[in-house]
């Protein structure tokens, strides 16, 4: 209401000014009706005798009844003139409405991440550019161009503000909400035969709801389905789905929107022009942009002029089939969506330029100024810089100490009576003092240029409160090796020593480059998000200078053969970057990378820093500097060490995130206005249920029944009965083996039993047959968001598994407890294992290492695990080499995961010592060790080329 209003204000005062008058009015004569009331009841009460026979009387409840009759009717008539005035103000409602959606959306981002704090405020701001300072609707006078334009630039400058408080992996995930809310507001605002027909919308909403809540298992398969899914086990389109997650990905499409079984079926073809579209889909860098159209359209030209819809489901294609380029299908989605105006703005940084646009423009002597960086990014030099620019005075204060707390108080007391700038540093530290700043910052009367800048690391210690009121920026270190290469040399101010020094200084910047350029391809790169930082770099460079001047003796140059590498080597790797990393298997890549690049050899001038990089020539600093200007923006993973299709992992991830981060806010969207969307739905049928459900559930939300529908599927997808009863033979019941295998039957059946009960009990609270409970409203929460319910997470899962894929794996691991219930134990017995499907995989290899002991006869430390290829110990399954290929012995691949089809745990009392170690995690995940084994490596395969790229085996 209030942003229909100031909208009126603004583009029909005239209206705005009528209807203003009629309020008026109404006020004025409802007032004037009460005032003839009580001068009636006067009368009457000053009336002595009978009533008739008072003549006053009598002529007073003439007067009055003609005068409220006339007030009556004039009311009548501004009545008729305000439901005119509405009628009007209807076209702007749209507006309106898109205005406090895009509120809500800002101001749900912090789900996402604590530090999206987003102010009314701030909004408001937003608001006033968009309509009271729009440049764009200078000339305009056609009404609704003038409304389209608004929608336009309400949106772009939303997104445009906000973009540079999200991390840069997070400004698609808002830019898909708009997307979705504009939808909305076209298709409330579409006038009949205008534009796309109902038929579209439907179609469209339809693919959108199936993009955001994935729902694998909504309902049970149909035999069809079934028929689909044994065709595209032999469907083989240039690879495009011969993974095991795209077919499951095609038979969900197949099963839930009817377009899809067409192409889908069309995918087996071996010949004909579907087929060769479907090929160079395949083999196409950009497939987004080459969906076969006869897929795209399957049920009909209706989405032909709607080229959202069209959008849409290229995306629905291309994750299924390609999903390394869901990042780009979604932005081609938000792209015509908003019609090509958010290009530029979708992936900007923040520049100076940008910097002193939001100093002068949004920012104000009440409005700090937050510059959040992550770790190991300091953000402060751009306000220095921003001050010498402005030649504006500015005092900077380090926070975290108690002396820092009086000078902070006593610069903000200065500057806002002078108007300087004040920037405190690292205000993270300092997380109680805060709250008194932001409480002063409500009461300060400053000065008009007084300005407020905080940096500090984006940390949970900061208020939220304060981050609200602030204006936020992210900052984030340039991707790639070039950028971090060019800002660590610009970093070093001391050159003075011998000449080999420069490129002492230029082999630890491209270390340094290579350690936080990993870090994006955690956990491949990297196994943990270790904090590297600039401190490192200058610890690491003053390790070198120290040493370097010790070998030199003040000569002007030293024999690199004299350099003390083993010093340099053991101090990098183990105590300036080696103190951050707590894997084994992380410091091995690390002190591989060290052994490589810190050597004699360095100086030679055919040394390689990778493969198909030669190090740069020169012995000045400037001559590094000149060739690293001279890399490309976006190295090959390669370079890094790592496999080729790493970035298509990465993208990958990055695809499942953005689903997920923007399935979440769906979901809140849809427990912010859910009620609004069912207005005027019958209640419930069943009587008796209604008669017991609360009044809050007469009429039932949208998601609640897509909740229901979901629940339905993921009961039905599980097994009709309970677990078998464990039995075993005498002689077994008491091995470790059985004692593993009982707990994982107790609590596979605990667990089953408790998902059966909330499946049951979300049904009836979905149709309204019982009250909710808190458990219940954070189960409906999960459930409409698509993660899993916390209280289902009694084993180790990977990060972010979307809910379908958690049933999905639930009923595969029932059905292994199952076997090994139905199975009789003993310590012959030689068991198939599933060790990624077990619940407790560690307790599982304990046992048999137990049982190894035993029939070795000796003790537990003195065996050592092996996994090997020949039957030899217990048969596990379910296994995959990442970046590796194992036949014979290990050779590299472009990165894939392969299956290992046969694998043997082996406990034996010798260690083997030849291969390389490689790591055995539960998950891709790279979180939890199971253990490591050695395998075998061809002779042409390099052993640190198996270290650098993270070589690892994986259980589930």
């Amino acid at each position: 209401a209030q942003c229909l209003a100031q909208v009126m204000r603004h583009e029909r005062p005239d209206v705005d000014a009528r209807r203003r008058d009629l309020v008026r009015l109404q006020g004025e004569f409802r007032l004037r009706l009460h005032a003839l009331e009580k001068e009636l009841l006067r009368a009457l009460n000053a009336s002595q005798g009978s009533i008739l026979d008072d003549d006053a009387v009598v002529a007073t409840l003439e007067t009055l009844k003609l005068e409220a009759a006339e007030v009556a009717r004039k009311a009548a008539e501004t009545d008729g003139i305000m439901r005119e005035v509405d009628q009007i103000a209807q076209s702007f409602t749209p507006l309106a409405r898109a205005c406090s959606a895009v509120y809500f959306a800002l101001d749900r981002l912090a789900a996402l991440h604590p530090f999206y704090q987003f102010s009314l405020d701030f909004f408001n701001r937003i608001f006033r550019d968009a309509v009271e300072r729009n440049a764009n609707l200078d000339g305009i006078a056609d009404e609704r161009l003038r409304l389209r334009i608004l929608r336009r630039d309400l949106f772009a400058l939303a997104f445009r503000r906000a973009a540079v408080s999200l991390h840069h992996d997070k400004q698609l995930a808002l830019l898909v909400q708009l997307a979705q809310i504009k939808l909305r507001g076209d298709e409330e605002s579409e006038d009949g035969d205008a534009g796309p027909s109902q038929e579209a919308w439907a179609r469209l909403n339809a693919d959108l709801d199936f993009v955001m809540r994935d729902a694998l298992l909504a309902a049970p398969s149909a035999p069809a389905d079934a028929d689909v899914a044994t065709e595209l086990a032999a469907t083989r389109v240039a690879g495009v789905a011969a993974s095991a997650d795209a077919r499951t990905a095609l038979a969900a499409l197949a099963q839930q929107l009817p377009w899809c079984r067409a192409w889908v079926r069309e995918l087996g073809a071996e010949s004909g022009s579907g087929a060769d579209e479907w090929a160079a889909f395949a083999a196409s860098d950009e497939p987004e942009r080459c969906v076969p159209s006869a897929a795209l359209l399957a049920d009909g030209d209706a989405l032909s002029g709607l080229p959202a819809a069209l959008a849409l489901r290229t995306l629905i294609v291309v994750r299924a089939l390609r999903p390394e380029r869901v990042l780009a299908a979604a932005a081609r989605f938000a792209s015509a969506v908003f019609e090509g105006a958010m290009g530029d703005a979708l992936g900007a940084r923040m520049d100076d330029a940008g910097l002193a646009h939001i100093v002068a423009d949004e920012a104000d002597a009440a409005t700090p100024v937050a510059l959040c960086s992550v770790p190991g990014h300091d953000a402060a030099y751009r306000v220095d810089a921003l001050a010498r620019e402005q030649q504006r005075g500015v005092h900077a204060v380090a926070m975290g100490s108690v002396e820092g707390f009086a000078l902070a108080d006593q610069a903000i007391a200065a500057a806002a009576k002078s108007g300087a700038w004040v920037l405190l540093k690292n205000v993270h530290l300092a997380p109680t003092w805060l709250g008194q700043l932001e409480k002063r910052l409500q009461t300060l009367r400053a000065h008009d240029q007084f300005r407020l800048f905080l940096t500090t690391e984006i940390n949970p210690a900061v208020p939220a409160s304060l981050l609200r009121r602030a204006r936020t920026l992210v900052f984030e270190p340039a991707p790639g090796i070039r950028a971090n290469l060019l800002e660590s040399l610009a970093s070093i101010k001391n050159t003075a020593g011998p000449a080999e020094l420069a490129r002492l200084h230029f082999l630890l910047a491209w270390l340094h480059s290579v350690a936080v350029e990993r870090l994006r391809y955690a956990p491949l790169g990297w196994s943990s998000a270790y904090e590297f930082s600039d401190a490192d770099f200058a610890c690491a460079l003053a390790t070198v200078d120290c040493w370097v001047a010790r070998a030199a003796h003040g000569r002007a140059n030293v024999d690199p053969a004299r350099i003390p590498w083993d010093a340099i080597r053991t101090l990098l790797a183990e105590s300036v970057y080696g103190g951050r990393i707590d894997s084994d298997f992380d410091h091995a890549v690390l002190r591989s990378f060290v052994a490589r690049w810190f050597c004699a050899d360095a100086y030679g001038a055919d040394f390689d820093l990778c493969d198909g990089v030669r190090a740069p020539e020169g012995i000045a600093p400037r001559d590094f500097v000149r060739w690293c200007e001279q890399l490309p923006e976006h190295e090959p993973p390669t370079w890094l060490g790592l496999p080729p299709n790493a970035e298509t992992l990465l993208l990958v991830h990055k695809g499942r995130e953005l689903v997920a981060d923007v399935r979440r806010l769906r979901s809140l969207m849809d427990d912010d206005d859910g009620d609004d969307d069912d207005e005027g739905e019958e209640p419930a049928p069943n009587a008796a249920s209604a008669a017991t459900a609360d009044a809050d559930h007469a009429e039932l939300p949208a998601f609640m029944r897509q909740v229901e529908l979901l629940a339905a599927g993921f009961a039905a997808a599980l097994p009709a009965a309970a677990l078998p009863p464990l039995s075993a033979a005498p002689d077994a019941a008491d091995t470790p083996l059985f004692r593993v295998v009982e707990r994982e039957h107790s609590v596979a059946q605990t667990l089953l039993a408790q998902v059966r009960r909330d499946l049951e009990q979300l049904r009836r609270v979905c149709r309204g047959e019982c009250k909710q409970t808190n458990h219940l409203r954070q189960l409906l929460a999960d459930f409409n968001a698509g993660v899993v319910p916390q209280s289902w997470l009694v084993y180790t899962v990977p990060r972010g598994l979307a809910l379908s894929r958690w049933i999905a794996d639930f009923v595969q691991r029932l059905s292994q407890t199952q076997a090994l219930a139905q199975s009789a134990l003993d310590p012959q017995a030689r068991i198939d294992v599933w060790l990624g499907g077990l619940l407790f995989p560690e307790a599982f290899i304990t046992a048999t290492r137990q049982m190894a002991a035993k029939q070795l006869a000796c003790s537990l430390e003195e065996l050592h695990i092996a996994l090997v290829r020949e039957p030899a110990g217990v048969a596990v399954s379910g296994l995959k080499l990442e970046g590796a290929a194992w036949s014979d012995s290990v050779q590299l691949n472009d990165g894939r995961a392969e299956p290992l089809d046969s694998c043997y745990l082996q406990w034996s009392k010798d260690a083997c010592q030849d291969g390389v170690v490689v790591p055995v995690y539960l998950n891709g995940d790279r979180g939890l060790l199971l253990f490591q084994t050695s395998v075998p490596v061809g002779p042409s395969t390099d052993k640190q080329q198996v270290v650098q790229r993270a070589v690892a085996i994986t259980a589930a």
